[in-house]
């Protein structure tokens, strides 16, 4: 009995030392606070007394933080459907409180991520656009003034914020184009004046060291599907998602963490930080990253699933053979398999435990990030064009997320590594639209 009990115990403690953890400063969680008008909410066509908001982005944000262990505490109970600028400026001036009686200062104060969506009412009511008929009246002048004064009021706001909470982390976001089927002639008077109103809130995130969250070309890839309704701003759940993701790819979390194995001249720390920041990945009790350690296909199913915010609804059964509620990484399998990212093998089976080749890494990383063609003579010597995974590896070249070897090869079949999986994942994230 005492043999078994030391033998199990060593086991235990081989299996500790072997995976990754994270520090104490990474245990640490954020309390977050999204302000601003109905996207903030997040109303959709659907909405009603009886059908109210519970994902927007900031409840998708939400619970993706939550998810990554990283949620202290969650309220957008200071944003409202129909708020301007100047409503959510005024709310923080005069220390609003919510329903519950908590003030909307005390709130800010205390939380480490504030996403503000606020402007866009403002500047509907200088446009004037009637979906029904399909026109844009644009008043220059009043809308020249209006942007004006959305500039001036985000500006206040975020210094505001910045006086009640210093090492707040504020992110602005950008607006897209709400009628997306309005005849062209009266969407290119829209475009170039939501040119004007994202660079105006751009703008104001420099100046204020916050950050600006653009959403236009992101929303732009299938507007129609995102905006089902055409006479309605808002977008369904599924345009929710892009703008949660937008979100995502700018937010940090957490310090990056500094691993004794990754030094700053590394080709993937820049890729290791990015991640670490929003607690994607992890490195190892020893205080290591081990970069050139192999990855699993259930290992990457993990780091790309932490990549990306989905819906929150729990996913379906995989059904793999070998994938059952009880495997570590069965969560992110089934989401991936659900979302049509991952698929497994003829016989039925993912094997979790078997290293990533480079090949199947192109196809799940292409398909995760909805990457397109860039139509650039890109070829490798080793990759046969009527392969299988040819137009996800030439995809993948295209976007430049990766360039190969220097020998002109992409090495398909070979392992993916840990710093490589890093670098493919921060660079896919940060495509821009």
């Amino acid at each position: 009995m005492k043999k078994r009990l030391s033998v199990t115990v060593i086991w235990f403690m081989t299996l500790i030392l072997l995976l990754p953890t994270t520090s104490w400063a990474e245990d640490e969680k954020v309390d977050y606070i999204a302000l601003g008008d109905s996207l903030a909410v997040g109303i959709t066509p659907e909405s009603s007394p009886e059908n109210l908001p519970e994902n927007g982005y900031s409840d998708l944000l939400a619970h993706h933080f939550d998810e990554l262990g990283k949620l202290s505490s969650y309220d957008k109970s200071f944003a409202y459907p129909g708020y301007t600028s100047d409503n959510v400026l005024n709310d923080l001036k005069d220390n609003k409180q919510n329903e519950a009686g908590e003030s909307i200062q005390t709130k800010v104060s205390e939380a480490e991520v504030i996403t503000i969506s606020a402007g866009a009412n403002d500047v509907l009511k200088a446009l004037n656009i009637n979906a029904e008929t399909a026109e844009a009246d644009v008043d220059i002048e009043k809308f020249q003034q209006t942007l004006k004064q959305v500039g001036i009021n985000l500006s206040s706001l975020s210094v505001q914020i910045k006086q009640l909470n210093p090492d707040a982390s504020i992110y602005l976001m950008g607006y897209y184009n709400p009628f997306p089927r309005l005849p062209e002639d009266q969407k290119t008077k829209l475009y170039l004046a939501l040119l004007q109103f994202n660079r105006v809130i751009e703008d104001v995130a420099n100046s204020v060291d916050a950050s600006f969250v653009s959403v236009k070309e992101a929303m732009e890839k299938d507007d129609l599907t995102y905006l089902p309704d055409p006479t309605d701003i808002h977008p369904n759940e599924e345009g929710y998602e892009v703008l949660a993701n937008e979100f995502f790819e700018e937010i940090t979390l957490q310090s990056p963490s500094e691993f004794n194995d990754v030094p700053d001249n590394h080709f993937a720390k820049d890729s290791i930080d990015y991640l670490t920041s929003k607690a994607i990945i992890s490195g190892y009790g020893d205080g290591t990253y081990k970069p050139d350690q192999n990855v699993t296909r259930g290992e990457a199913s993990l780091m790309i699933n932490r990549s990306i915010v989905f819906d929150r609804h729990p996913p379906e059964n995989p059904e793999f053979a070998d994938v059952i509620p009880t495997t570590s990484t069965y969560e992110a399998i089934a989401r991936l398999k659900q979302e049509e990212i991952i698929d497994g093998f003829g016989d039925g089976s993912f094997y979790p435990d078997q290293p990533l080749t480079r090949d199947q890494m192109a196809k799940i990383v292409v398909n995760a990030f909805n990457l397109e063609s860039q139509s650039t003579d890109v070829e490798f010597s080793d990759v046969d064009e009527e392969g299988w995974a040819y137009p996800y590896i030439q995809v993948l070249a295209e976007n430049e997320v990766t360039v190969g070897y220097g020998d002109g090869t992409f090495r398909p079949k070979e392992e993916v590594t840990r710093e490589q999986l890093a670098a493919f994942l921060e660079r896919s994230m940060q495509i821009e639209e």
